[in-house]
């Protein structure tokens, strides 16, 4: 022997449980804040998880039975719970860890929601709290009364706060994930430190029906302005296409298969994904932003 080898290994398995001895032995101490060492198991089973979202995802559940089975002791500080009600947001520890966290109750975002996140998670930032998303939303509302009542300014306040947030943020997708929605809760695109789906997830930039009936209006609209006549069988066949193709292309195991998350997980295992993933973030030091920019009022 040359002596080049430090710990030579019979094969690949043999390998990989060494280096994670010689890691153990680094005497790495986490530079983030430690966990509180005395924490309680949620009071609620943690097996009900896997019959709260409908199957249905147009059908609304109320995120407070996942959260009642997530975090320690089934304890939740609610923030504005009379308030923006289609976003549920307050604080809890999770594995002895505090966090803040983010959940959608009724799928719609409206102006209220935006705001109530954007000063949720700038109150986050001030405490160096880490945040954790739970995704069930189908976007920001549209229409123009709401946009006249300020949507999209109310929208872009709480973009802005997820996208200028610097706490870790987690991403659950527990059920619907479309459009401007995905992003304002922090999707792949806004840099989530782990983005992990359950199984009756969804998610893509618009939903199935909508994109159809989109692209139904654009070639109405361009057949009138040629002057030639609209073949709805044409247009029944194409809607049913593009349906099926963005069905499939919003299922978890397609869209885990582009990496576009970390895993899919289920939905039991949901408290301990999230310990874990706390537990490697608390590997740096934990600290919020100073400045969120410029508002729009």
């Amino acid at each position: 022997p040359s002596g080049l080898a430090d710990s030579p290994a019979v094969d690949e398995q043999d390998a990989i449980r060494r280096g994670r001895r010689i890691i153990a032995r680094l005497n790495w101490r986490k530079q983030g804040p430690a966990p509180k060492p005395d924490y309680a198991e949620p009071l609620a089973d943690p097996e009900d998880l896997l019959g709260i979202v409908p199957t249905d995802l147009k059908v609304p559940f109320d995120p407070r039975e996942v959260i009642a089975r997530v975090v320690d002791g089934s304890e939740f500080d609610e923030f504005k719970p009379l308030y923006g009600t289609s976003l549920v947001t307050g604080w809890a520890d999770v594995h002895g860890y505090p966090v803040g966290i983010l959940a959608n109750a009724q799928g719609v975002l409206f102006s209220e929601e935006s705001q109530k996140a954007a000063q949720f998670i700038q109150l986050a930032n001030q405490t160096d709290t880490p945040l954790i998303f739970l995704h069930n939303t189908t976007g920001y509302m549209v229409g123009s009364k709401y946009e006249q009542g300020g949507i999209i300014k109310h929208g872009a306040q709480m973009i802005n706060a997820v996208s200028n947030s610097k706490v870790p943020h987690i991403s659950i997708l527990m059920g619907a994930s479309y459009g401007a929605g995905h992003y304002g809760m922090c999707g792949r695109a806004y840099d989530p430190r782990f983005l992990f789906a359950w199984p009756s997830a969804k998610s893509a930039v618009m939903g199935a029906q909508q994109l159809a009936g989109v692209l139904s209006l654009v070639a109405r609209a361009a057949a009138e302005s040629r002057g030639t006549p609209y073949d709805e069988d044409q247009d029944a066949a194409m809607r049913a296409m593009v349906e099926q193709q963005i069905e499939a292309e919003s299922m978890p195991m397609f869209l885990s298969g582009l990496l576009y998350d970390d895993g899919i997980i289920d939905p039991r295992d949901t408290r301990t994904v999230l310990g874990m993933c706390l537990s490697v973030i608390h590997n740096a030091p934990v600290k919020g932003a100073d400045g969120f920019g410029v508002f729009r009022m």
